[in-house]
């Protein structure tokens, strides 16, 4: 059966800034040399934690799935391109996939997303942009492995995602045309696929184009575009006359294979490794079998540096630990006990810290986007210079934190207890402090600006330079609260109650210095 033969049948079935400089240019470097991409890693601190490039050109067909690139998530039984079935641990799992009609099993996954929530965090929109999602080229797509009984990856698939914008999606078609020329323009054979019955333009374009390419290596791989309507996807709905968007069809695919499954000499099969670690004894205790998953709790442990992204430590004891520039994203810490742990420069980004004790933790420099602290414990605790953009820490306890200089935009502290502590030069900006409790506070040069004070209380509090311009402090409590010289520009005060508060050199709400 030949190869155009053969793809029908397939078909068918601050102190950060150093870190930061060394990450973007890694992280530079992989989107610019793709091919290399998850060669290229990505410092995070100075014990050199590094963050793989996830990339689907690194995946190797003729490989054993444990010896493919490991920066996946999200890994499930495919279907054929679409929405994933089977939730799976990982590659591990292949043959609880059904195989198909080559006898391999479908895995499908995506890419894991640690480094674009560092780009997040630290607010470099460029590598968000390049790194969000799970993508080809710029295309949005479902990838997956094809693995035989043996656990030999035998194709690898990639098909654009129509869960896409339309304008993203009327785009899909084009992708293998970007795919042929990174594979190499040479040597593609392309025939164009004659319409069935009912099928029509969208527009002026009907483009049905199946490509097929040999390597020498043994690979073969097979392109598909589609743009054009199918019976029904009219423009004009038939029964009300309306018009109608998004009823088209515009597909990318691409799929690379042994073309021994084809008849043809196929990819030399690789060497399995045996990467075999030998097991610790049942009895093992301490940072070794934490580390092993033997066991959740290690207290006092030296941790420093490790990957624990994604595991699940609800309730672990990590009391004392030092923590410090480890990877936590994603990480399940629900209710565990992290008690003067130390986690500077720690990645926490989008870990759940729901009930944990972090009482007189030190979270210096740490990244919390998108950080799940709903009633943690931070008494006591350092958070300075910490990026927790659009974390949340409804009804947490920060009773004497020091939370100074850092990035905590969009938060949500609704509910917090934050009696006496340290909230100087912090950027809250757009933040919830609804029914927040800010008693004797120091919020020095913080910015709270169009943050929501709503019955809050902030008596005693001293918020000396504070930027509260278009604050909700509607029946907020400011008693004996110290606002010199900040700015209340805009600010709602409804039923607020400001006995004996300071305003020397205050912007009121009406814009005016107060008199």
């Amino acid at each position: 059966m030949g190869p155009g033969r053969a793809s029908a049948a397939v078909l068918s079935g601050r102190r950060q800034g150093w870190r930061a400089a060394r990450l973007v240019a890694a992280a530079l470097a992989a989107m610019l040399l793709p091919a290399a991409a998850s060669a290229q890693h990505a410092a995070s601190g100075a014990q050199g934690l590094r963050i793989d490039v996830p990339d689907f050109w690194n995946l190797a067909v003729g490989v054993h799935w444990s010896q493919q690139p490991q920066a996946f998530q999200e890994f499930a039984c495919g279907t054929n391109g679409g929405p994933p079935s089977l939730r799976l641990a990982g590659f591990a799992d292949f043959a609880t996939c059904p195989a198909d009609a080559n006898g391999l099993h479908e895995v499908t996954f995506n890419y894991d997303d640690a480094l674009e929530y560092w780009a997040r965090a630290m607010e470099f929109a460029p590598i968000v942009e390049r790194t969000q999602g799970t993508r080809l080229l710029t295309y949005e797509v479902v990838l997956s492995v094809l693995i035989d009984d043996d656990g030999i990856v035998r194709g690898i698939r990639a098909v654009t995602d129509n869960r896409v914008s339309i304008a993203r999606r009327q785009l899909a078609y084009s992708m293998p045309g970007g795919v042929r020329t990174y594979l190499g323009a040479g040597g593609w054979e392309c025939v164009d696929v004659p319409p069935e019955p009912g099928e029509e333009p969208l527009g002026a374009f009907l483009i049905k184009e199946d490509c097929t390419k040999a390597f020498d290596d043994g690979r073969v791989a097979f392109t598909v575009s589609r743009l054009l309507r199918k019976p029904g996807q009219t423009l004009v709905d038939p029964a009300n006359a309306q018009i109608r968007v998004g009823y088209f069809e515009s597909i990318g695919r691409l799929e690379i294979y042994d073309s021994a499954l084809f008849g043809g000499s196929g990819v030399v099969a690789a060497e399995i490794v045996d990467e075999t670690v030998e097991d610790l004894p049942a009895d093992a205790t301490g940072r070794e079998a934490f580390l092993a998953g033997l066991t959740d709790d290690c207290p006092d442990c030296d941790l420093a540096g490790v990957d624990l992204r994604r595991r699940n430590l609800a309730g672990a004891d990590l009391s004392g630990a030092n923590l410090s520039f480890s990877m936590l994203h994603r990480t399940i810490l629900a209710g565990a006990n992290l008690e003067g742990a130390d986690l500077r420069g720690t990645d926490l980004n989008l870990a759940d810290l729901k009930r944990a004790n972090l009482s007189g933790a030190d979270l210096t420099e740490a990244l919390m986007y998108g950080t799940d602290a709903a009633a943690a414990v931070f008494a006591g605790a350092v958070l300075d210079r910490t990026r927790a953009q659009r974390a949340r820490f409804t009804g947490a306890n920060l009773t004497g934190a020091q939370f100074r200089g850092s990035l905590a935009r969009n938060g949500n502290y609704a509910g917090a207890n934050l009696t006496g502590a340290v909230l100087t030069e912090t950027f809250f900006a757009e933040s919830d402090f609804q029914r927040a409790t800010l008693v004797g506070a120091d919020l020095t040069g913080a910015s709270f600006y169009q943050v929501r004070f709503i019955s809050a209380d902030l008596s005693g509090a001293t918020a000396t330079g504070a930027d509260l311009r278009l604050t909700d402090l509607t029946n907020a409590v400011l008693v004996g609260t110290d606002l010199t010289d900040a700015t209340l520009n805009l600010a709602r005060s409804s039923g607020a109650d400001f006995t004996d508060a300071i305003f020397a050199g205050t912007i009121m709400p009406d814009g005016r210095p107060a008199q």
